[in-house]
């Protein structure tokens, strides 16, 4: 893989997610690998938080974060994208689905992968036009539960994107205990 093939496939993705999965599923690389890139995706996400926590109230006081060590971050970070990854497999294969987890890997940290970019996009225009924080986030949010229906869909060979929408809904009544308790400083 080189920068132009991953430049066109994070276009596909944005153009045509459910080809991209395709084609991401049809070259499935080794656990190795898929681990690698877990790692990888997990520090670059911890590195993202850590940036967003000084960046956001360096140009709004009122956005004051808390900042979180970094191995509390790397932790977080670690627990979530791997929660995902594990929900999403195991509730898909509940409702019919078929896929693999290492498929459902795969396109999970390849969507994370563009996550992180989308975020370093936003710091900048965020810099430009501090006032489009907000849509910026909310429109990059959607568009990744966009992306991860068809993403769901591929990895479990459904026929429908409501069984993704049901996958991400149970998926994410699981979470929640488990959110919670990664999250020291929360409600609990």
């Amino acid at each position: 893989m080189n920068a132009a093939f991953l430049g066109h496939l994070a276009v596909l993705t944005l153009a045509n997610p459910a080809e991209a999965a395709r084609r991401l599923l049809a070259g499935v690389p080794g656990r190795d690998v898929l681990w690698t890139a877990l790692a990888l995706v997990v520090v670059l996400n911890a590195l993202s938080q850590s940036l967003s926590t000084l960046v956001f109230p360096a140009l709004d006081p009122s956005l004051d974060m808390a900042f979180e060590p970094v191995v509390q971050s790397l932790a977080t970070s670690a627990g979530a994208v791997l929660l995902g990854i594990f929900a999403f497999h195991f509730v898909g294969r509940m409702i019919g689905g078929t896929g693999s987890l290492d498929g459902m890997m795969l396109l999970m940290v390849w969507l994370q992968f563009l996550q992180i970019l989308g975020q370093l996009i936003i710091f900048v225009m965020v810099m430009i036009a501090p006032t489009m924080f907000l849509i910026l986030v909310l429109g990059m949010s959607l568009y990744s539960l966009y992306i991860s229906l068809h993403f769901i869909n591929q990895a479990h060979h459904f026929d429908s994107l409501g069984k993704s929408f049901v996958v991400i809904l149970i998926s994410g009544l699981l979470a929640i205990p488990f959110v919670l308790l990664m999250t020291p400083s929360g409600p609990v």
